[in-house]
């Protein structure tokens, strides 16, 4: 069978606007396993040196079927791998049809024997009692006590042998021919329907007739006309089984074409989209089964050829629905798909708005909420796989933030108890893009820019600490400020030179010049303006590592 049925399927769909669907890959899977399926049995009955151009032919549809699916021709691949398997099932049954007619000939072979070896056996019985009938008459006749009537007794019995031995020879030939139309019975049981069998079986009566009477000329001509008619009676049950047996498998493909088209039925919910097709191709499925049966193997054809116009009717109009219903599941799944992820990207972006992602990683976190904004309004404009990729987007844009956000704060974390160990450091504060390293006391002598000598561990330690992996490429700012005490332009200028003498302090202990900045701020940012101790908190090294 053509895939006429699914290239209307095909055309159908272009026309309505729906698109040309693809065949279900659980439907090509269970079609290949069938051709598979179906050539394993083929071999098994020796189909491959019996009939080679039959099982070549499915073997080579079957990969012609791997090799579309293969290139991703899902229907062509589908449409193979039907064709494999009805080729396979034709020389499933030619195979069986061989090994039937073979065993049919070694019966008759075994039968043939038997016979002649039954035929043997009386024909040397009957030589044998001749040749002890004729050694008793030479016996007779020489000796001279014998009486005439003993004679004449011994001459009837030869007399009766021989005619016994013409029985016996004429015999073979009957039975050959009665055991050539019993073969000839069994091979066609329905031969013994027909005016030819009964001929030919009246033809052995009327010879064994011939026999029994002694008319042996008769009978032998009788042999030669009996042995023309049972050859002729034997070559029409060959001819009419063989017509029998074609017929039968035509009937058994056209039933097995059927049963593929209602398996493809049931696999589109035929039975739900178009009941009464499925109903009547089922039951028309059935009556050809039946007459299969009962070996009315073309009303068994006919049966499936009505069958098999209302199963290809089911397949199309049954097709067309399930790829409907399946498209719009499909549709709802991909609108249920965008909403949830539309919905969960908004609720992600609310919960991070009260942390520190929003501050950390403002650009980041700006782009997840653009993102939101995009795919709630493809959401709006149904544009669904639109918008489940905006709101991908926007979930990848927000991890991203909250990963670095987590980054930041963990490398923090380890910076400021780093920094908490260096001895001289009085106060270690986190700022939101930076920490605050405070060195207060009198790392420099009164009115000098150069540092006292046991500050000196204090900012090699530093050093350190910022030459570490996770901090080295982390921008240093040294700010210098000084009390309120002396002349403002004097203090702005000492505390500049202060926090170049720290800088140059970090560069010589090797970090990179391009990292610092110096800053002399002098008493311009105080962080004490009132109370005792006030100018000593002023007078201070703060430098700040910003971790953004």
């Amino acid at each position: 069978m053509r895939f006429c049925g699914w290239l209307f399927l095909f055309a159908y769909l272009s026309i309505f606007g729906c698109g040309v669907p693809e065949i279900d890959e659980v439907m090509l899977a269970t079609q290949l396993q069938d051709a598979q399926q179906a050539i394993n049995n083929a071999a098994e009955l020796e189909a491959e040196p019996l009939v080679p151009e039959e099982f070549g032919r499915a073997v080579k549809l079957l990969n012609f079927s791997r090799n579309a699916q293969e290139e991703g021709n899902i229907p062509q691949s589908a449409e193979f791998a039907y064709q494999a398997e009805l080729v396979a099932q034709v020389a499933i049954a030619k195979a069986r049809q061989h090994h039937a007619r073979q065993q049919v000939i070694d019966i008759r072979e075994k039968i043939y024997q038997q016979i002649i070896k039954a035929q043997e056996h009386d024909r040397e019985i009957a030589n044998i009692r001749q040749v002890i009938t004729e050694e008793q008459l030479t016996r007779a006749l020489s000796s001279h006590d014998k009486v005439q009537q003993v004679r004449e007794q011994l001459l009837a019995e030869i007399a009766d042998l021989k005619m016994a031995l013409r029985q016996a020879e004429l015999r073979l030939p009957i039975t050959n021919l009665d055991s050539l139309i019993g073969i000839t019975a069994y091979i066609y049981p329905a031969i013994k329907t027909t005016a030819d069998y009964e001929r030919a079986q009246a033809a052995i009566a009327s010879i064994v007739n011939l026999v029994e009477r002694g008319e042996f000329a008769e009978a032998e001509k009788a042999i030669d006309k009996a042995q023309t008619a049972v050859n002729s009676l034997y070559e029409l049950a060959i001819q009419r089984q063989k017509l029998e047996a074609e017929a039968k498998l035509k009937a058994q493909i056209s039933i097995t074409r059927v049963e593929i088209m209602i398996e493809r039925a049931q696999i589109l919910n035929a039975s739900e989209h178009t009941p009464e097709l499925f109903q009547n191709a089922s039951a028309q499925l059935r009556r050809a089964k039946q007459a299969l049966t009962n070996s009315r193997y073309e009303q068994a054809d006919q049966f499936a050829q009505q069958a098999q116009r209302v199963a290809d009717e089911t397949v199309t109009t049954a097709g067309v629905k399930e790829f409907q219903r399946r498209a719009k599941e499909e549709l709802d799944r991909i609108i249920s798909q965008a909403e949830r992820e539309v919905r969960a990207l908004n609720e992600k972006i609310r919960a991070q708005s009260e942390t520190q992602v929003p501050r950390m990683e403002a650009r980041l976190y700006e782009l997840a909420n653009s993102a939101y904004a995009g795919a709630k309004s493809a959401l709006a404009a149904k544009e669904y796989q639109t918008a489940i990729e905006a709101a991908a987007e926007g979930n990848d844009y927000l991890e991203r933030a909250i990963a670095n956000t987590q980054q930041v704060t963990s490398i923090k974390s380890e910076l400021i108890e780093a920094v908490r160990q260096i001895p001289k450091v009085s106060d270690v504060m986190e700022e939101q893009n930076s920490v605050l390293v405070r060195i207060n006391g009198a790392a420099f002598a009164s009115g000098s820019a150069s540092l006292q000598e046991s500050f000196a561990p204090t900012f090699a330690q530093l050093a350190g600490v910022l030459q570490r992996d996770d901090f080295r490429d982390y921008p240093v700012r040294v700010e210098s400020h000084t009390s309120s005490l002396g002349n403002a332009s004097v203090n702005r200028k000492l505390s500049m030179a202060r926090a170049d003498t720290v800088k140059n302090t970090l560069v010589n202990k090797g970090i990179d010049v391009r990292r610092l900045t110096a800053a002399g701020l002098g008493e311009t940012q105080p962080v004490a303006t009132e109370g005792p101790g006030k100018e000593a908190r002023n007078l201070r090294i703060d430098v700040i590592i910003t971790t953004n």
